[in-house]
């Protein structure tokens, strides 16, 4: 494919399709962006379980099953359950990803599935209202990495002062600001409706689904013959993937011990009444650089409130992850009022309307995981979002299929061996 740039009004209309298969070429061999759209009577057959209906999951199943597999995909509370890491109201898809250029190529690609898909799922799931970075310091390191990534991938993005940003973006406090970055392709993606979309399209092309706990894999002679689900039922199959974020280390303790799993807490503030601009038609998406407010968000995404999130790095809850009480604390609430109230002033002293608790499951590295069990030939782990991996979730998925089948090798990146 050749690398042509795509002008303002291209990237709009067409939601960046063209400019991500040519990005992607630093991961995928040629040939692999045709692979999701083949003809199934002309793939690998074969029967294949998918564990975990989240935004990995799901998307692997999907692909899967467009390959000709006979696919089953398992989760245990259901697609974007509020006990998952995939769950919740919506999540960001941005390609601002400093010197990760594999991380940049996914989003592009993400972005590329979900506007081919959303059609067949009936269902509006990506708004692309955009994101600005609203940096307190210049010269960010993270944002020169990216920038060339936008240019070679023909995005035109929009590096603004802090007084344009602030008369196109009215409710939003930019007088102390160095810069603002703009990117229009980046936006959110309804999370918990999102996972729900992509198994339903699943079950309509023909996959099966099935809500139950995995109790357990069995293996012989090397590899995995079938799971056991919690109601004493198996499945057989000839391969397995288990994407089941933090609940890996429940099933592979010996392949996770350097995972752990963090509470995080996100909170909905409600706008004031006739506040327009802070909505979605009007507010982009964005992240706040500040060492002190450092955040990210989005507007009232179908009058849910202003959401407002941070990552918590320090609460580490690996072995009560499924157990535990998820409450915020009044010293997180009182943190996002002061995140808000320094960015968006009309927000000040405005209530909390909701607050939710998820997890993370990371990494060291912050890098995914896709690898082979390395002492079983036929089972895949998945996992290790990180906190970053609901945008990759179709690409990502794409990626798992097509290593599965074997159309791609493991990529090191993403290794099991990094950290055993």
């Amino acid at each position: 494919m050749e690398d042509k740039g795509l002008n303002r009004r291209q990237l709009l209309k067409y939601g960046v399709q063209g400019a991500a298969a040519t990005a992607l070429g630093s991961l995928l061999p040629s040939g692999t962006i045709k692979a999701q759209t083949q003809n199934r009577s002309n793939a690998k057959s074969g029967k294949l379980v998918v564990i975990g209906a989240g935004a990995f999951g799901g998307w692997t199943a999907l692909h899967l099953l467009r390959k000709g597999y006979d696919v089953t995909l398992v989760d245990q509370f259901g697609p974007g359950n509020n006990q998952a890491s995939s769950g919740g109201e919506t999540r960001l898809i941005r390609a601002l990803y400093g010197e990760k250029q594999h991380y940049f190529d996914m989003v592009l690609r993400s972005l590329e599935l979900w506007k081919e898909n959303e059609a067949k799922m009936g269902k509006k799931i990506l708004y692309q209202n955009g994101l600005m970075a609203l940096y307190k310091n210049g010269n960010d390191p993270g944002l020169k990495a990216s920038l060339p990534m936008y240019k070679k991938a023909g995005i035109d993005v929009e590096m603004l002062t802090p007084s344009e940003a602030g008369k196109r973006w009215t409710g939003v406090k930019t007088d102390d600001l160095e810069e603002v970055f703009f990117d229009p392709t980046a936006g959110f993606l309804k999370a918990r409706q999102g996972c729900e979309a992509v198994r339903d399209l699943f079950v309509k092309e023909g996959g099966k689904f099935v809500q139950q706990q995995v109790k357990k894999e069995n293996i012989k002679g090397g590899k995995a013959t079938s799971i056991l689900l919690a109601d004493n039922t198996t499945i057989e199959a000839d391969g397995f993937v288990f994407a089941c974020g933090p609940w890996l280390v429940r099933l592979f303790p010996e392949l996770t011990k350097k995972l752990i799993v963090t509470r995080q807490a996100a909170f909905f503030i409600a706008s004031p009444a006739g506040a327009s601009d802070l909505m979605e038609n009007t507010l982009p998406t964005w992240f706040n650089r500040d060492k002190e407010f450092g955040a990210y968000g989005m507007p009232g995404c179908e009058y849910r409130g202003f959401k407002v999130a941070w990552d918590i790095r320090n609460d580490i809850i690996t072995d009560k992850f499924d157990t535990y009480q998820r409450y915020v604390t009044l010293d997180e609430m009182d943190h996002a009022k002061k995140i808000v109230a320094s960015r968006f002033p009309k927000l000040t002293g405005r209530p909390i309307l909701e607050q939710r608790v998820c997890q993370y499951t990371e990494t060291p590295d912050r890098e995914f995981i896709l690898d082979k069990h390395p002492g079983v030939d036929n089972l895949w782990v998945m996992g290790g979002g990180s906190g970053h991996g609901y945008k990759h979730g179709a690409s990502f998925g794409e990626m798992a299929a097509n290593t599965v089948n074997g159309d791609l090798a493991v990529n090191p990146i993403f290794a099991l061996g990094r950290l055993l």
